[in-house]
């Protein structure tokens, strides 16, 4: 605690361009926005293009490739009855 607020005295009256990105780096609002934005960006990138187009089209089709090559290899037909 001591030491967020020795930073904040020390960059309040410092006008140089570390004093102004050291401010910017501790404002609460800005870890704050930082912090929604990773976990909307995460969110989309993780849950939406992992979880719909990775796992149910690209792999979905992967393994039917993979399995077709396979059978071919090994003279496996499979009767459709």
């Amino acid at each position: 605690m001591h030491l967020i607020q020795f930073a904040a005295e020390a960059t309040s009256t410092d006008t140089s361009l570390f004093g102004e990105a050291w401010s910017i780096f501790t404002d609460p609002a800005h870890i704050i926005a930082e912090l929604s934005w990773t976990i909307i960006q995460d969110f989309v990138i993780i849950w939406l293009l992992y979880g719909t187009v990775w796992k149910k089209m690209v792999l979905p089709r992967l393994r039917r490739e993979i399995h077709k090559e396979i059978d071919e290899e090994h003279n496996i037909s499979h009767d459709d009855d």
